[in-house]
């Protein structure tokens, strides 16, 4: 469906930042059910996490996770912060 939207509709990038990152700015179209959704990001050219605390919270989300279809996004914010807060606390 987005692909028939305006780019003014659908946001795009805004802005993009001297070390070569961009400021996309997002547009919801659906109904998140409770769920909370950035409006801005910054996504930066390189996004490599090397920090080993980070890792092993990343590792442990990740199979704690693996296989889980919760659905929309309020369903899967909630699961995230349960995952965190419970088996994943590093």
């Amino acid at each position: 469906m987005a692909r028939h939207l305006s780019t003014a509709e659908r946001g795009g990038v805004i802005d993009i930042l001297p070390s070569g990152g961009l400021v996309i700015k997002k547009k919801i179209h659906k109904d998140l059910k409770g769920g909370k959704l950035g409006l801005q990001q910054i996504r930066k050219p390189k996004n490599i996490v090397k920090n080993p605390r980070l890792l092993d919270i990343i590792s442990c989300m990740a199979s704690k996770l693996a296989g889980q279809k919760p659905g929309n996004l309020g369903d899967i914010q909630k699961l995230f912060r349960e995952t965190r807060k419970g088996p994943c606390k590093i």
